[in-house]
């Protein structure tokens, strides 16, 4: 997860070396269903992420 770039990285069918796909997904767009290697899924709300806090001297 990165909150400055408000996107999700998802990397999919690991190997012994890494994984062969990445998916990116924004923040704000719904629910991601994330497969677990049990067999389980996991869902993450990308609209619920939390961001970085405004600069106190931003304008």
């Amino acid at each position: 997860m990165d909150p400055y770039a408000q996107e999700v990285v998802l990397h999919t069918q690991p190997t012994g070396t890494g994984h062969i796909a990445t998916h990116t997904h924004k923040y704000d767009t719904g629910k991601l269903p994330v497969p677990l290697a049990d067999g389980r899924t996991f869902t993450l709300d990308l609209d619920e992420l939390p961001r970085p806090e405004p600069a106190a001297n931003a304008r």
